[in-house]
């Protein structure tokens, strides 16, 4: 049971949320609770379809905007027939709880319930408030309340037409406020991100030393207190005076000269303007409201002292709005000329570039950047019809740009530049069939959302050239630890997945084995377990059994499998450890699957008892991983009906442990299969949940 699937993953995970929905339900039924099987596939729907896509991962305001935002907008019943809806968020909940299906990263069940419960004070309402609806809904619920059933084509049809006319009549500014949030849902909408790798960090007191120690923190507090309680004159074009940018530049120990003299010639500074870096620093804390500009005078701000006096907040806080100094950070080379392409595209670039190097396990080559910058301005602008040296010009900009964005943002302390040879992760892609993934979960490109793309010709070459062994050391970089920190808090303030190591030390062992199988290398993962095992005991053996034991209780077995997976692969015994479950009543099928696929045995070493057992696993496994209907086809497939019977009757015999999947099997794969070989007609479960659901339910 995976809690995660990609976008592209439909078929998967619609196998995956069938079967969360009917374990759900069964459960639900036992313990006595509301289950709607179609508000759970909405709820599930809900998380599948959001920037993280995390099934297992809810917190109090993700509650409160599916039951109160959501659902009213796109679920096209009335508020009486949605009355069971928090019931059966509630009811998911407590289930993934109940099978250690929850994120450990997300809020805690109680505090979840609570807010069902607040909410469903406000659901009515909410579902009631035509305001509140989708355009589609809107009109649903018009033909519904004339007395049209939504699923008959031709009357929608019809009502589409009068609609059209004018001849339905409607709350015109219920409909103009729809449309306009409409318009700005779509401005805001955000896509599924690319997932992050886990990230290790140091304590937060480390951070915070860290952070006091930088250049630009010292910067900040030495300008502000400069400019004190009283405030500083500002020339009539509101730049320092040149006496007071020359004491600025001593005291913040920029590197800005004053009249350079270059050859025998003395250069006039004629405004501070001139000075780069005093310049940056200046605008750096206006942008963080540590200073502003009162008639003409340059004042502190008094709400700014709480945060002067926690160094990394600060240093956060100024790496956060890096993103809107453009205009000090990628100047034109010669005053009044035009900005470069970099100038507009700055607010987008910036956080692509961070999250393109954060959590990559070694340095990225800045040629990389560079290439995937310069192709995320050509499909910016319109450079094509120019000619190929005005290209090359715009290029070497580019790429002056982004140098001076690196080398300041390493100067604060956000980034490590240094030269060294590139990794051999970032060639794999440089093939002329190669693409950006590089197969190990490892994106190689640049960009929030970038998938596996292939390059082009011309750019690979370049880069084959760039990052030969042959080519010498190159330009690398990658970010420090205050650097991952302000980009992780980003991301999560983003809801983004951004998992970091350690962040599990308080799971249940279930919860650490599920969330490693689901985002963890094995290195990390090898150290999220150590950590795990240093909090709970220290002991190795006492730990190993306790985290044997959840694997054994997980109620899936392709998680199970998964989670079998992700603990022996962080152990440097896992050969050993596998031999030694072998002979386990739970686990023995599934170690018996990965010694086969280790090539630690060969399919003629099994006993006939667990040749039977693996081919149970690996129908189970199917099932729940692919769904009923392609069991079907690969037992008929390979078998006729009355083989696939007598199949069953010995897996049913063969003592897998696992009696919910093999019920599941009887039901949903075998005793279909023996319907149809008589001549009736199979109804898929898909067809019996619709059938049983109430009429006129329209998402």
């Amino acid at each position: 049971m995976r809690m995660h699937f990609e976008p592209e993953q439909n078929n998967e995970f619609e196998a995956g949320k069938d079967l969360l929905i009917r374990r759900c339900t069964a459960w639900a039924r036992e313990q006595d609770m509301a289950a709607d099987p179609f508000i759970l596939s909405a709820t599930l729907d809900f998380r599948h379809h959001s920037i993280d896509g995390r099934l297992g991962f809810w917190t109090v305001d993700l509650v409160r905007e599916f039951l109160l935002t959501w659902i009213p907008q796109r679920l096209s019943v009335t508020a009486d027939d949605a009355a069971d809806t928090p019931d059966t968020l509630r009811t998911l909940l407590r289930y993934l709880r109940h099978t250690d299906l929850d994120d450990p990263t997300g809020d805690t069940l109680p505090d979840l319930e609570a807010a069902v419960s607040t909410a469903s004070g406000e659901f009515r309402q909410a579902m009631s408030d035509e305001r509140n609806f989708g355009i589609a809904k809107f009109w649903v619920m018009q033909a519904t309340a004339s007395g049209i059933d939504p699923t008959d084509a031709v009357a929608m049809q019809r009502f589409t037409e009068d609609a059209q006319a004018g001849r339905i009549e409607h709350d015109d500014a219920a409909l103009g406020h729809i449309v306009t949030q409409h318009l700005l849902r779509a401005g805001s909408r955000q896509e599924r991100a690319y997932p992050q790798l886990p990230v290790s960090l140091p304590p937060r007191s480390d951070l915070a030393a860290m952070a006091e120690e930088t250049r630009l923190v010292g910067q900040l507090r030495a300008l502000t207190d400069w400019v004190g309680r009283d405030g500083r004159v500002l020339t009539a074009t509101g730049q320092l005076k040149l006496a007071d940018a020359r004491e600025l530049v001593a005291l913040l120990g920029t590197r800005d000269v004053i009249d350079p003299v270059i050859g025998d010639r003395v250069y006039r500074t004629k405004s501070s303007a001139e000075l780069t870096e005093l310049t940056l620093v200046l605008d750096w804390a206006r942008k963080i409201r540590l200073i502003r500009v009162v008639k003409n005078r340059l004042v502190q701000i008094a709400k700014s002292q709480p945060l002067l006096r926690d160094g990394l907040a600060l240093w956060t806080r100024a790496f956060d709005t890096f993103v809107e100094l453009a205009d000090t950070v990628v100047r034109p080379v010669w005053q009044g000329q035009p900005h470069g392409m970099l100038h507009e595209l700055f607010e987008d670039v910036v956080p692509d570039v961070l999250n393109a190097v954060y959590g990559m396990p070694e340095p990225i080559p800045v040629v990389r950047l560079e290439e995937s910058v310069w192709l995320s301005c050509q499909a910016a602008f319109e450079i094509d019809s120019a000619g190929r040296s005005q290209q090359a010009v715009w290029r070497r900009t580019v790429s002056s740009d982004l140098g001076r964005i690196l080398h300041v943002l390493a100067d604060v302390g956000g980034l490590v530049l240094s030269t060294g040879s590139a990794d051999p992760m970032f060639h794999t892609d440089l093939d002329d069939d190669g693409d950006l993934d590089d197969g190990d979960g490892v994106n190689s490109g640049f960009g929030v959302n970038s998938g596996a793309t292939v390059l082009p010709q011309d750019t690979r070459e370049r880069l084959r050239a760039a990052l030969a062994p042959d080519a010498g050391p190159v330009e690398i970089v990658t970010l420090s630890p205050l650097g991952t920190h302000a980009v992780r808090a980003r991301l999560l303030a983003q809801g983004r997945n951004a998992p970091l190591v350690g962040e599990l030390s308080d799971a249940t062992p279930a919860q650490l084995l599920g969330m490693i199988a689901e985002q963890h290398t094995p290195k990390t993962g090898q150290e999220e377990i150590a950590g795990w095992l240093a909090g709970h005991g220290g002991e190795e053996e006492v730990g190993l059994d306790r985290l044997l034991d959840a694997v054994r209780h997980c109620p899936f077995r392709s998680r199970t499998a998964a989670m079998l997976d992700a603990l022996t692969a962080a152990r440097p015994d896992r050969a050993a450890l596998l031999r030694r479950l072998r002979s386990d009543t739970t686990l023995g099928p599934i170690a018996v699957q990965f010694l086969v696929l280790d090539g630690q045995l060969g399919e003629d070493d099994l006993t006939d008892r667990e040749q039977l057992l693996a081919i149970t696993e690996q129908l189970l496994q199917l099932l729940e991983i692919a769904g009923p209907d392609v069991v079907r086809e690969t037992l008929t497939a390979e078998a006729p009906a009355a083989e696939v019977r007598n199949l069953f009757g010995a897996l049913t015999h063969s003592g897998h442990p696992d009696t919910t999947g093999l019920d599941e099997l009887r039901t949903l794969v075998i005793e279909p299969l023996q319907r149809h070989s008589s001549g009736r007609r199979i109804r898929t479960p898909g067809e019996v949940r619709r059938s049983t659901r109430r009429p006129k339910r329209t998402r």
